[in-house]
């Protein structure tokens, strides 16, 4: 164990995150353990794994290629305060899509034959994506706090991998098989289907996008079912007979209100559909990296919303929902027959969660709880294998400015955009809702009508330090996000076998990149 970890050790009985925003939220254990310290992971895996997963990851230059690794083969030890816990007996895995791209790399872990305080899979993240380590957190602490049904859970781990120090991570439940087994006592359900290729809008073309969880009986009956369902529906009376309706609203009003392009609305990914035992389906979200304003630019591929300017980050929160969902025929059956239905489920998200008063506080609290791990992240430099990346890594000076009020830039290979400040998309975003929509905001009144003042940093846009793959991961006349409608970021010579087809290489192929085992 290196001096690093030893300090770490020992600092983690020191700093705590307490605040109330998760008093009274349903999560497991695990999470609620790891509220006030951060966990040391201690992975281990034959060398020679290990040496083929960093060899993997410092020659990827293709996301939707054969870059895959997964071993059986890992053992975890578990570090929390005095309280040490062994499982011999792991799958660990490279995970994320994009995330292959960065410095830093994402991984799955699956723990055999045991638990850890409740769970057996986990989603562990670099965040390479935004500077904040904040935006899944918040993203996840917001579904926990109003209620949404098996929504994920997130919190802080250190890991290592044979002795290496791999840095500062967000760790997340997993909703696979295991996940509704432990919650539901479903076993080998064949109702929780997987929708992480685009377009996947569950319509009746869904069954090509997305897929079952249950690898041993992959029978998606149930799941054609729901959407031919959903496909003949006009009325919303039709759409609760298979469709939980509330959690559904709640779910696209949260993609909305932190501006994610990579959920339902925009993008069409990154969700579960689940069917409980004697329940209806219900969404659940996954992957909340691309919130809260970042790189709202590049998510414009398949339209802008009414109001919003890919170039003009000023009008970044500006959306109205009815513009934003991308006219999706679910969402505009309840518009049609039930109004009430969604301002009451954002009138209950702003009341409970999503303003200024309560995740100011929860983002300061937060803020100090990780302010050193993340000083020590960017300062040692820890786990960045792809040498290769041209990816920006950003400072700690931007973690510090982009959680409060001041946007930065990004860049994702020769694809340029920037993050919205983290505290300043959640003050701007609640007063265009409250003065755009007839909702009580009584409960953070001092915030609205620019009563509120803050101060921001000025950020030049990184240096370019070159393409990787010719213009860019899409190919074409890459111009960087400020040109993306002459052939820049998703026009000219596209690959069309890039996004819409890349299951066929990876996802969709149980070898592929997200084959837990």
């Amino acid at each position: 164990m290196n001096f690093s970890i030893i300090l770490f050790v020992i600092f983690i009985t020191l700093v705590a995150a307490s605040d109330d925003f998760l008093e009274g939220t349903k999560r497991a254990k695990y999470f609620e353990k790891t509220d006030d310290a951060v966990p040391l992971w201690e992975i281990t895996l034959p060398e020679e794994e290990f040496t083929q997963m960093k060899g993997l990851i410092a020659n990827n230059n293709n996301m939707f290629g054969n870059n895959d690794f997964k071993t059986k083969n890992a053992q975890l030890v578990f570090t929390l305060g005095e309280e040490v816990k062994t499982f011999p007996e792991v799958t660990f895995s490279l995970g994320g899509v994009s995330s292959r791209y960065y410095p830093r790399q994402a991984f799955n872990v699956k723990i055999r034959n045991d638990k850890l305080y409740g769970r057996k899979q986990f989603r562990i993240r670099s965040e390479a994506r935004e500077a904040t380590f904040l935006r899944s957190k918040i993203f996840c602490d917001i579904n926990n706090r109003i209620g949404q049904p098996d929504s994920v859970s997130a919190n802080y781990i250190k890991m290592t991998i044979n002795g290496e120090d791999m840095g500062f991570y967000v760790i997340m439940d997993a909703v696979k098989l295991t996940y509704v087994n432990i919650e539901y006592d479903d076993k080998n359900s064949t109702n929780l289907i997987q929708c992480g290729n685009l377009n996947s809008d569950l319509t009746m073309k869904s069954m090509r996008t997305c897929e079952s969880e249950n690898d041993d009986n992959p029978d998606m009956t149930s799941f054609q079912q729901l959407l031919t369902s959903l496909d003949g529906a006009s009325t919303i009376e039709e759409l609760e007979e298979v469709l939980n309706v509330e959690v559904f609203m709640k779910a696209v009003l949260m993609d909305y209100l932190s501006g994610s392009w990579d959920h339902y609305c925009l993008f069409g990914h990154n969700f579960n559909m689940y069917k409980p035992p004697n329940g209806k389906w219900q969404i659940v979200l996954y992957d909340f990296d691309a919130t809260f304003g970042q790189d709202l630019s590049m998510g414009l591929m398949y339209g802008t919303p009414a109001g919003v300017v890919g170039n003009n980050i000023n009008t970044w929160t500006q959306a109205k929902f009815e513009n934003w969902h991308g006219n999706k025929h679910i969402i505009n059956i309840i518009l049609k027959d039930r109004p009430e239905l969604f301002l009451s489920s954002l009138q209950e998200i702003v009341t409970k969660a999503f303003n200024p008063k309560y995740l100011f506080p929860h983002i300061d609290n937060l803020k100090k709880f990780i302010r050193p791990y993340v000083e020590e992240d960017k300062t040692n430099k820890p786990g960045r294998i792809n040498s290769r990346s041209t990816c920006y890594d950003y400072t700690f000076s931007e973690w510090d400015a982009n959680s409060e009020f001041t946007h930065i830039p990004t860049q994702f290979m020769t694809t340029r955009s920037q993050a919205y400040g983290l505290k300043r998309w959640i003050l701007d975003k609640f007063n265009f809702v409250c003065t755009t929509y007839d909702i009580d905001c009584s409960v953070a009144s001092e915030y609205l009508d620019n009563q509120f003042t803050y101060t921001t940093t000025t950020y030049t846009q990184p240096t370019n330090t070159g393409g990787q793959i010719g213009g860019g991961i899409w190919g074409g006349n890459q111009g960087g996000w400020n040109n993306w409608g002459n052939g820049g970021l998703w026009g000219g010579n596209r690959n069309q076998g890039g996004w819409n087809n890349w299951g066929n290489q990876g996802r969709n192929n149980r070898g592929g990149w997200n084959n837990w085992g």
